[in-house]
């Protein structure tokens, strides 16, 4: 009983130990903070991987491969499978209205529909009539302007503003030069897009993979989508599947033969430029990965004849598509929380340093406790408990303090950019438009236990002093 006795005594009239408890406190704050700010991008990166490719990925480069439709129906056929859909991928050149402004793009041609049934497609949508109404001004009709519907349709039909049908393009929301996102990351639209008019050109390639000449179409902006990850939102345009692969050549033609090109042998069939696959619930992207490639060797052994002898279709999980992303996340993750480990011996050498000075100050102390018949191992454990208690207490506070910051971080970093005009996270920058705010509970549960090993470790080298004291000579000292 003496030994708690003591130490919350020594806790609760000593100012010093006060600050190695803060040291352990801070440091583990600091830990859990970067660990699950780290972490919160980690696992943003895979959610927005998985958000905008499905789980498997079938693709073999800008070639294409044919009889997508019946490897469609082959893995969907399958139990582990949910759903599969057709892709067309390629660079292109947008320009805008409004200034003849032009950028770079990567176009995606789609089924909405049944990419909505792969992918997030449909909830990163941003425009619905209120909202459009709203910003436009003007009383918008949702049954002759939907934008939800045309953005999954991809075609306009003709309205008051439209004398025909148009073919739609949906817009990353950071593709176009007049949105605007301010720091607090709210959008400002100072042209809004839907119903706007834009010029794509691609640069397709015959069925050698010779480069032909440019295609040029008019596309209706029917949306704009919000994924939240900054190298999609920026770059990425959705078309109609079926018109963009006219406009790249890759839809269905005549066969020539190559002795008598006046002469038609056949058809070559369509082809698209990857497959995006979901698994069926309670199946992960490992488990779909082998039966996709089986679905896809059994379609590649029926039509043999049309595969091009070059062609290797690379089937991959969406983590392993994003490989680049998530290791290099990974790897400062890792090296950033090594760095401030490193920087919390600080707090362990704090506590070495204070309980020393703790021994040599209670040497009388020490010494008629040893004269009343405390052991050496009695007096040890006085200061390992102190060091516990200060690793417990410190490593609690710290936690909760981290919980809240990391809870309320956008929060914290919106007020000091208001008032203090301190901004640390650029939403225009970075890859995300939101800093990540979930603690990461496993992370801290294992700070907790090093924090708390940590400060008995610190208090080892006083106890053993404290331990050896003569008690004797304590009594006469001074």
């Amino acid at each position: 009983m003496y030994k708690f006795l003591l130490t919350f005594r020594y806790l609760r009239r000593k100012l010093i130990p006060w600050f190695a408890l803060l040291a352990v406190m801070l440091c583990t704050a600091m830990v859990i903070i970067v660990g699950s700010v780290m972490g919160g991008f980690l696992e943003m990166v895979r959610e927005a991987g998985k958000s905008v490719m499905g789980d498997v990925v079938v693709y073999c480069g800008v070639s294409g491969f044919p009889h997508y439709e019946q490897l469609i129906e082959e893995i969907e056929k399958r139990e582990k499978a949910g759903a599969a859909t057709a892709v067309i991928s390629s660079f292109a050149l947008i320009k805008f209205p409004f200034g003849e402004r032009s950028d770079y793009v990567n176009v995606i041609g789609i089924d909405g529909s049944q990419y909505a049934r792969v992918t997030d497609y449909a909830d990163t949508l941003y425009w619905d009539a209120s909202k459009l109404s709203e910003k436009m001004g003007v009383d918008l009709d949702p049954r002759l302007f939907d934008p939800v519907r045309e953005a999954q349709s991809l075609k306009m039909p003709p309205s008051d503003r439209l004398e025909r049908d148009h073919d739609c393009i949906v817009l990353g929301i950071e593709v176009s030069p007049y949105n605007r996102r301010n720091l607090e990351g709210k959008y400002e639209f100072n042209v809004p897009m839907p119903l706007a008019k834009v010029l794509l050109t691609v640069l397709p390639l015959s069925r050698g993979g010779a480069v032909v000449d440019p295609k040029v179409a008019p596309f209706v902006v029917a949306n704009e989508f919000h994924s939240g990850f900054y190298a999609v939102d920026s770059r990425r345009v959705y078309v109609s599947f079926d018109r963009l692969q006219a406009m790249m050549l890759m839809d269905e033609a005549p066969r020539v033969d190559p002795m008598d090109p006046e002469k038609i042998i056949g058809t070559v069939p369509a082809r698209c430029t990857e497959l995006h696959v979901v698994a069926a619930p309670g199946v992960s992207a490992e488990q779909l990965l082998p039966v996709v490639q089986r679905a896809y060797d059994t379609v590649a052994r029926q039509h043999a004849a049309d595969m091009p002898d070059s062609l290797e279709a690379t089937i991959v999980t969406w983590h392993e598509r994003q490989r680049q992303y998530i290791e290099a996340i990974e790897h400062e993750k890792g090296l950033l929380l090594v760095l401030f480990g490193i920087i919390s011996v600080v707090a362990v050498a704090m506590i070495t340093v204070i309980f020393y000075m703790i021994v040599l100050e209670k040497t009388r102390d020490i010494g008629i406790l040893r004269t009343l018949g405390a052991s050496r191992s009695g007096v040890a454990s006085i200061f390992l408990l102190y060091g516990k208690v200060i690793g417990v207490i410190g490593s609690l506070l710290g936690s909760g303090l981290a919980a809240l910051i990391v809870i309320y971080i956008n929060e914290i970093h919106e007020w000091l950019g208001r008032n203090l005009d301190i901004v640390i996270w650029d939403r225009s920058v970075y890859f995300f438009d939101r800093i990540p705010s979930r603690v990461d509970i496993p992370l801290m549960v294992w700070v907790l236990v090093i924090a708390v090993a940590a400060s008995v470790v610190g208090a080892v080298i006083p106890a053993i002093k404290a331990a050896h004291v003569d008690p004797v000579k304590s009594l006469r000292y001074e």
